[in-house]
């Protein structure tokens, strides 16, 4: 436990991890059940030392980790359906693994991870998007255990990275991504939404390196706290020198519902280029009265009309999946549930 990550490291400063894995827990290699084309199965099984660490020193979770799956899309090749990744973690079981993810030249896919997670789910991935391919990557879950995720990704040239995260599920959650975009045009989109109750914790923190020109990011995400929950979001874009006609953008917004609810928000520039165009903006506010009141004036009743708010505040978070009815209809009818419960 001494190893944990805690709030005196800087990006961890909003979110102590071991204030939430106090139980003895008994340790298991990752297992996962997948769903898709077996032939981009590869064997790989050698332990991971994360790259991210290049930039921070707060890997500790996640060095050394043992591969569990390594995906593999050929040259070319667009995966009409979805891969799906499912990982199961019970109670009183930490369970750690490593995922690797390559797209070949001009290759698509999506890929759905979802968890149900009671225990603790410790997990890192690398992927590997190499020039003109595509991943879009959707996360779900259940449960009310642990989650500590590393996502690392790697753009080449013209390749993009479409990756949107449902957190609505555990006690505490950790997304840690870094993303580098090494090759001309490249575009990646972060986006996501929280809705949280009880005394649930979910941390995203984000470092999005342009090293390349004429590169694309956007990080669009939504929240929903209530109770006593703690939302975070650290979004963090670096663009190098040589990064020149970088467009960069964050939006993170936030609706507290309770007074003693909490949203910490910390987007970062770090700009060396001098002809980019980037912004970041953060708002954190209760429930506007007034559309309330305006769709009560119509008729309207008022558990109805503050369903219609709050689900057309959270589905601004989906618009990079416009183009996708079905992951987009999928991901609006779990906010929808998730509201209606």
């Amino acid at each position: 436990m001494n190893l944990l990550p805690t709030s005196k490291l800087e990006r961890w400063k909003y979110s102590n991890l071991p204030a939430f894995v106090a139980v003895e827990y008994s340790d298991q290699p990752l297992a996962l059940q997948y769903s898709g084309n077996k032939d981009f199965m590869k064997d790989k099984s050698s332990p991971e030392i994360p790259w991210a660490q290049e930039s921070y020193d707060d890997m500790q979770l996640w060095i050394g980790l043992q591969s569990v799956c390594t995906l593999n899309v050929p040259v070319g090749l667009s995966v009409d359906k979805p891969v799906n990744i499912d990982l199961n973690v019970a109670s009183n079981i930490k369970s750690s693994g490593h995922i690797n993810i390559t797209l070949e030249k001009g290759s698509s896919l999506t890929i759905h991870e979802s968890l149900n997670v009671s225990g603790w789910c410790n997990r890192s991935m690398t992927i590997n998007i190499c020039e003109g391919a595509t991943l879009t990557h959707i996360r779900t879950g259940v449960g009310d255990g642990v989650v500590t995720n590393l996502t690392q990704v790697r753009l080449d040239k013209n390749a993009k990275y479409n990756a949107y995260a449902l957190n609505n599920f555990c006690e505490f959650n950790r997304d840690q991504i870094h993303v580098k975009l090494e090759g001309e045009n490249g575009k990646c989109i972060l986006s996501g939404s929280k809705i949280l109750n009880g005394s649930q914790h979910s941390d995203t923190t984000i470092l999005i390196e342009h090293k390349a020109p004429n590169c694309y990011s956007n990080q669009n995400y939504r929240n929903l706290i209530n109770d006593k929950a703690r939302g975070v979001f650290q979004g963090k874009v670096h663009v190098h020198k040589i990064a020149q006609k970088t467009d960069g953008y964050q939006l993170c917004n936030t609706v507290l519902l309770s007074d003693r609810s909490e949203m910490d928000t910390k987007p970062e520039l770090e700009i060396y280029a001098d002809d980019v165009q980037c912004s970041h903006g953060a708002t954190t506010a209760e429930p506007d009265e007034e559309p309330l009141f305006y769709l009560q004036a119509r008729g309207i009743p008022e558990k109805q009309a503050k369903q219609i708010l709050l689900s057309a505040f959270l589905n601004e978070s989906l618009e990079s999946l416009n183009a996708d009815d079905e992951i987009y209809d999928y991901l609006k009818n779990k906010i929808s549930e998730n509201l209606n419960a």
